[in-house]
Order: structure tokens, then C-alpha cells, then sequence
């Protein structure tokens, strides 16, 4: 008599722990998505292109782990010298941006010439590649 509820006792250990190992795997399949490329919303201005888009993940000298970086290139494509203004935001709350040319203090007032095209390294604090991104590009 008492083997036979040992037996009964053994054969439900053994079933529960294979529907739990089940839910497992199950649960392992529906939360770890393939994660592709993020979702980019361009809004350019009619004198810029965008020619460079590029985003990758790089330890900063300061440390910290790796951060989010985007290099960006825009090229003036209007027949007047002109100046463009970057934003870069992220669903999830961090941004960066800044303008093409940089103003410094030798030269005041930078512009683009006809054709001449920029690349830029924007650094984000933001530890993951973002599902989804919003580039701007503004005449200034």
C-alpha cells in the first residue's frame, strides 16, 4: 500500500515538473523577440539630404559601458550656402542634435556650401539600440 502512494506521489513530482519546464520554454520564445533595425521617422528640410545614417553602440573614454551613437551626414543640395539644424530623438526619453556647420570662435556664422557635405558622431546616453528614432533636419 505504501509504495503505491509513493508511486503516485513520484508521477505528479514528474508531471509538474514538466509543465513547468514547458512554461519555460514557452515563456523563454514569446519574450525574446529578434530584434531588427529601429524604426527611423525622417523629417528633412528641401535643401539637405541626409547621406550618412548610421547608429552603433561604443564605450565612451569616460567609462560607464557602452552608449548609443549615431554618425550623421547631411549635404547641402540648394544653390546657396546654408546652415542646418540636427535633432535626434528616441521614443524612450533621451535626445541629442546640434548644427551643421559647428560655430566656433574663430568662425562665426558657418555655412554649407552648394554641395559640400557634413558627417557628424552624435553620442546618446541610452545603453541599447531603440526600437523606433525621429531625425529632423531644420534650415536655420
Amino acid at each position: 500500500m505504501e509504495t503505491f502512494k509513493l508511486n503516485y506521489l513520484v508521477s505528479g513530482i514528474v508531471s509538474i515538473l514538466v509543465v513547468c519546464f514547458g512554461f519555460v520554454l514557452i515563456s523563454g520564445c514569446a519574450t525574446a523577440p529578434e530584434k531588427g533595425r529601429p524604426s527611423a521617422t525622417l523629417e528633412v528640410c528641401r535643401t539637405a539630404e541626409i547621406t550618412v545614417l548610421k547608429y552603433f553602440m561604443k564605450e565612451p573614454e569616460t567609462g560607464g559601458g557602452p552608449k548609443l551613437h549615431f554618425r550623421i551626414g547631411i549635404k547641402n543640395i540648394s544653390d546657396k550656402p546654408k546652415r542646418f539644424n540636427l535633432s535626434i530623438a528616441l521614443p524612450e526619453g533621451p535626445s541629442s542634435g546640434g548644427y551643421y556647420p559647428i560655430e566656433t570662435k574663430k568662425v562665426k556664422n558657418p555655412l554649407l556650401k552648394p554641395g559640400q557635405e557634413l558627417v557628424r558622431v552624435f553620442r546618446l546616453y541610452f545603453d541599447r539600440v531603440p526600437d523606433a528614432l525621429t531625425i529632423k533636419v531644420k534650415e536655420v
